[in-house]
């Protein structure tokens, strides 16, 4: 919900700076009797406030703020970061979560902020699917992981055999005892033949 409204804030900054749409101030008073100038048609996170003195108007202080009507407003550097509505009797935090607040959009800029919307909702929805697609991938990557690592413990903790022999120092053994054989075989026929 309150992204929704942060949004439609922003469009309506953007409209206000490139002249679509002229800034309205909501004047309001705190507790102890300070004017004050909300940016905007109603208190929003994200607003600015301005503190009406008699040097003119200044960004309200950071802190928490009691306007007339018991809503607390938390501002920093002059902009609202929080606010804290009066509860009617009757109503808790909890059921106030469930309750959906209609938000009006003024005549004037209904058009052009739907128009806005539609475009970052089509410009968003590619990212999304993409989003998707990684969140599968990464998915399979965790399970191919944990299958590997299952794998790789049950190997770990086979018991080590015997040590199996590549054959490759017998067969140099045995073909050097051939070939001592076989010199020995030569040494044998030659001294045959001498005699």
């Amino acid at each position: 919900m309150s992204n929704s409204k942060n949004a439609i804030q922003e469009i309506k900054k953007l409209m206000a700076q490139f002249g679509f749409l002229k800034e309205n101030f909501v004047n309001a008073k705190l507790v102890d009797g300070t004017e004050i100038k909300v940016e905007g048609e109603s208190l929003a996170e994200g607003a600015k406030v301005l503190v009406i003195t008699a040097e003119g108007e200044i960004p309200a202080p950071d802190g928490i703020h009691e306007l007339e009507d018991g809503t607390k407003v938390e501002t920093k550097d002059g902009i609202i970061a929080k606010i804290e509505q009066v509860l009617e009797a009757g109503y808790d935090e909890k059921n106030m979560e469930d309750v959906e607040v209609p938000v009006e959009v003024p005549a004037e800029i209904a058009p052009v902020a739907d128009e806005v919307v539609g475009a970052i909702v089509e410009a968003l929805m590619p990212l999304v699917e993409e989003v998707k697609v990684l969140v599968d991938e990464m998915k399979k990557m965790k399970d191919g992981m944990q299958e590997m690592k299952s794998d790789f413990d049950s190997f770990k903790k086979e018991p080590a055999g015997k040590k199996i022999a590549d054959g490759k120092v017998e067969n140099f053994k045995a073909a050097k005892n051939d070939d001592a054989i076989d010199a020995k075989w030569a040494a044998i026929t030659a001294l045959r033949k001498n005699k």
